[in-house]
């Protein structure tokens, strides 16, 4: 398992990267699979909007690039990772019980902090609102 270092942008003309090839990072907390979904939700809510064009992926790029690089960044420090380095930090990963290293109600916190900051909280992702109106369709003509 490998993360990559943020790129400034995912689009190049006609061409736009979406999931890992834009943003790989450890698949912790279903990063992965979540941030595709979302990349493929915005990304067709955009060309519903501007149309199939580079328009369409510069404003995908636009609203998503910097918020999941600042994702990638977090997910490494802050992220369910952040928890084996306090581990290590506390006892150099020897323990007879996880429980007496970093106490559930820490852990829990920890996480709930971590998705809080990703927006990944179930409340934050309860109150948003559908990415694609319903029934929205792109025609064959753009």
């Amino acid at each position: 398992m490998i993360d990559r270092a943020p790129i400034p942008t995912w689009q190049d003309g006609n061409v736009a990267l979406l999931g890992d090839a834009a943003h790989a990072m450890y698949p912790a907390g279903s990063n992965g699979a979540t941030q595709a979904t979302v990349d493929g939700r915005v990304l067709a809510a955009k060309i519903l909007e501007h149309g199939v064009n580079a328009e369409a992926l510069a404003a995908y790029d636009q609203e998503l690039c910097g918020r999941v690089s600042e994702l990638v960044l977090r997910n490494r420090r802050a992220g369910p990772f952040g928890l084996l380095n306090i581990v290590d930090e506390r006892c150099g990963g020897m323990f007879d019980s996880i429980d007496g290293v970093i106490p559930q109600a820490e852990h829990a916190a920890f996480m709930a902090g971590y998705k809080a900051a990703a927006g990944f909280a179930v409340e934050t992702l309860n109150a948003v609102p559908p990415i694609i109106e319903k029934g929205l369709r792109v025609s064959a003509s753009g």
